[in-house]
């Protein structure tokens, strides 16, 4: 990871300052940043020789890149307006805008696919000749080698701040990675006079995107729903209410997902029922904020007597 810890040194000022909404932006920015600069690259250079070669798979998988482009502008414009303040219409922020264009470009994606599935099918029919090349087919092998280091690159830092929205956008370069290499494997077959390989290829890559759409899509409809919130964030919540002196339990524990980094929380905590009211006010004070400090969350703290049984 010394790559890794270079760029983080070189781009994000403080970065161990991973609570800070600022902070974590431009974690989502260098990730955004270098998945555009590498994956345009990339397609371009897939676009160039999939013409030249007259290979279905290989334009479907250059698409297949360029809509990772796409994607990493839709994780740079979320984490954008994660950081903008709320406003008079929008009191909890306007996170939720990136999983609406997210799932647009879902819908996007389901659409090329479908396309792409269909030249290649015609393809398969009409067994066109295909230029076969060990050169091209090299080049997808290192491709594709350097989009898993992007993948593990965004796994990397979303682990670092903890953002969901980072390690799923991984996944969008590893299923790059391998289309990369499987149409390595059409180019090498190519070579051979089997150019049928290549639409079976195209077939296999369209499908890939027609799964990355689906899944993107289900995922972020499934968000806009309202999902159950991450268990491991709720227990980690409720030990962290329950860390602080005074309080006697912990209970009722709602997570409200506004989007990226915008978290609203609200929960019960029970403590001695013979102490004074500025005093039980005072333990829901730091009780809030614990939360916010080691779990980057507003709370709303309900606070009840503990009535031993």
């Amino acid at each position: 990871m010394g790559f890794t810890n270079w760029l983080v040194q070189k781009f994000i000022p403080q970065a161990e300052q991973v609570m800070d909404v600022g902070i974590r932006a431009k974690y989502g920015y260098l990730v955004a940043w270098v998945s555009i600069v590498g994956n345009l690259l990339l397609a371009l250079t897939k676009v160039f020789f999939g013409i030249m070669l007259n290979s279905i798979s290989l334009l479907a998988d250059a698409v297949h890149t360029l809509s990772d482009v796409v994607t990493s502008f839709v994780v740079l414009w979320g984490f954008r307006l994660a950081a903008a303040p709320p406003d008079e219409k929008h009191p909890y922020g306007h996170g939720r805008i990136e999983n609406v264009a997210t799932l647009i470009i879902a819908l996007l994606l389901i659409g090329v696919g479908i396309e792409f599935g269909k030249a290649s099918a015609q393809r398969f029919l009409s067994n066109e000749v295909v230029e076969g090349s060990l050169l091209v087919a090299v080049l997808l092998v290192f491709g594709g080698l350097f989009k898993e280091w992007m993948a593990r690159f965004a796994v990397s830092m979303g682990e670092r701040i903890n953002s969901s929205t980072l390690v799923a956008d991984a996944w969008h370069h590893r299923s790059d990675a391998v289309a990369s290499i499987l149409v390595a494997v059409a180019m090498v077959a190519a070579m051979f006079g089997y150019y049928r390989a290549d639409a079976v290829i195209g077939l296999v890559v369209s499908a890939l995107i027609i799964y990355t759409g689906w899944d993107l899509a289900r995922n972020t409809v499934s968000a806009l729903i309202g999902e159950k919130p991450d268990e491991e964030l709720v227990e980690k919540i409720t030990a962290t209410a329950g860390s602080v002196n005074g309080v006697k339990g912990v209970h009722k524990v709602e997570v409200h997902d506004y989007g990226p980094e915008n978290l609203l929380v609200s929960l019960h905590i029970q403590v001695d029922a013979t102490i004074a009211v500025l005093d039980s006010h005072q333990i829901a004070a730091e009780v809030k904020y614990c939360i916010l400090d080691r779990c980057g969350a507003l709370t709303t703290v309900h606070v009840e007597p503990f009535l031993a049984d």
